[in-house]
Order: structure tokens, then C-alpha cells, then sequence
């Protein structure tokens, strides 16, 4: 990735301290559409030998669709955790919402998931295959396992 440098993934998870709110990043039902959707309860289960991180999400968003479908996501670490369009995408989840094209957003095509990331808008960035899915309560946790890191230059 462009601007990037890869991380070992035994220390990507200390591109998540600190961080108020994570962007996962999944692939749509559709050839070619994308989805983005803002998580504020998330966290890092493991680093040995890889990053594993956890989050917690409603069932019915149109992410965990497409995560139980794929089997894969990545988590963009945003450079601005008040930017306008973490919000913008909490606020849409339909199977046929692009929300890279509703909103403009100029995203990559990651190194080893079929998903899109926010270059421009990301500090940093892990990419993810679903490790298992805990369903608890009226959420589900969603445990992933690092295949690749990037961290802004």
C-alpha cells in the first residue's frame, strides 16, 4: 500500500491503544461494492504469533452479513476519530449500500482480504480472516486474526 509500511504482526495491535473508534472494512454481496461501518467497543485478544482482535457488533448490521459471508474484514484505524464521515457511515446499512460511492470515499484494494481500506483516512490498518463468531446477549463478537498490517509513514 502506497504511504504505508507493513507491521510485524506480532505488534499490530499497538496501532489500536488509544484508538476511540475502529472502521471495518467488508466486501458486499454485489462484483465491485464495498461497505464501511464504525465500531466503538472493540479490542485486541492475542499478539502471539499474530494479532487477533475482537469486536462487538448488532447482528443485523449489513457488516456481519458480509463477514459471515466472506469470512474476512479489515479494521482501518481512522487518523481522526471525530471525522465527519465515521458518522456518516454509522448512519447507512443496507445489502445494497456502497458506501464508498455514496460518500466519495477513495479507498484500496487490501493486500490479502477482498476488501476495500481508507488510505486517506486511516493511521492504520489491519486485515483480517474471521476466526469465529460468539454470539452473546443481543450483540455477536466477531474474533479475527491478523494476515497483514500497515501503518501510516
Amino acid at each position: 500500500m502506497n504511504g504505508y509500511n507493513e507491521v510485524d504482526l506480532t505488534q499490530a495491535y499497538k496501532m489500536l491503544e488509544g484508538c476511540q473508534v475502529i472502521l471495518v472494512c467488508t466486501k458486499g454481496e454485489k462484483d465491485g461494492q464495498y461497505n464501511v461501518t464504525p465500531y466503538g467497543w472493540f479490542t485486541t485478544y492475542d499478539y502471539e504469533p499474530v494479532t487477533k482482535v475482537l469486536f462487538s457488533s448488532d447482528p443485523t448490521h449489513q457488516a456481519c452479513a458480509n463477514i459471515k459471508r466472506t469470512k474476512e474484514f479489515a479494521i482501518c484505524i481512522p487518523k481522526d476519530s471525530s471525522d465527519p464521515l465515521i458518522f456518516k457511515c454509522g448512519e447507512v446499512s443496507s445489502p445494497d449500500a456502497d458506501k464508498f460511492a455514496m460518500f466519495g470515499i477513495k479507498g484500496e484494494k487490501a493486500s490479502t482480504v477482498d476488501v476495500k481500506v481508507l488510505t486517506e483516512n486511516s493511521k492504520g490498518i489491519i486485515e483480517c480472516t474471521l476466526e469465529k463468531i460468539i454470539p452473546e446477549g443481543s450483540v455477536e463478537l466477531y474474533l479475527g486474526k491478523a494476515t497483514a498490517a500497515f501503518q501510516k509513514n
